[in-house]
């Protein structure tokens, strides 16, 4: 089954269709070192430059995120999680989503030692493309564990407006405060709602 694929590497967006062969896509993408995708195109992040190619195939470990279509996977298999709201920066994105683990784990000190591409659920992504700040918002966006310069906790416990999905401009205060996303006079941001609310080589 042919499903729509949007990943972030280094470099550019990947946008193509993967065949999707596993019970979910973060399962494949797990099992997978290579990720092959059929009518793609990508745009470059620095000049916005887009290329169409019939087929192109990335290495997992080129990708800092994908976006998360296809099968939810079996609701029999599923377990009792509790959501934590995590802060990370992966290359040149930062990301906000919820990490679900079992109850009563401590989610932080089980996170590198979960496979490499984990799930968030309620996930925005910012970035920059030709100098103009891109913010993203999906149901759930798996991101690579191993290319995150810095992760942290958001605290939503006791805070209710912390639950709420974060705004452009918190994004782009954290990313300015880890000295990855700059911002220039006169640049605007261009969001893009999911449908809930919610330098690869080609071989």
């Amino acid at each position: 089954m042919f499903i729509d694929f949007t990943g972030f590497a280094g470099d550019c967006l990947i946008n193509g269709k993967l065949d999707l062969r596993a019970p979910r896509l973060t399962d494949q993408l797990n099992a997978d070192p290579l990720v092959r995708l059929v009518d793609v195109e990508l745009e470059d992040l620095g000049s916005a430059q887009r290329i169409a190619s019939p087929e192109f195939t990335i290495e997992r470990s080129q990708l800092c995120a994908v976006r998360v279509t296809g099968p939810r996977g079996s609701e029999a298999l599923r377990i009792a999680t509790a959501p934590h709201r995590l802060r990370a920066q992966i290359g040149p994105y930062t990301v906000l989503g919820r990490l679900h683990e079992p109850v009563g784990v401590d989610a932080l000190a089980t996170f590198e030692q979960r496979d490499l591409m984990v799930p968030l659920t309620d996930a925005t992504i910012a970035f920059m493309v030709g100098g103009i700040l891109d913010v993203r918002d999906w149901s759930t966006l798996v991101i690579n564990r191993e290319l995150a310069s810095w992760y942290r906790a958001e605290e939503t416990a006791d805070d209710p407006a912390r639950s709420l999905p974060p705004t452009a401009t918190e994004l782009v205060l954290a990313g300015l405060r880890a000295g990855v996303l700059t911002l220039d006079a006169g640049d605007r941001a261009r969001r893009h709602p999911g449908p809930a609310p919610r330098g690869p080589k080609a071989r």
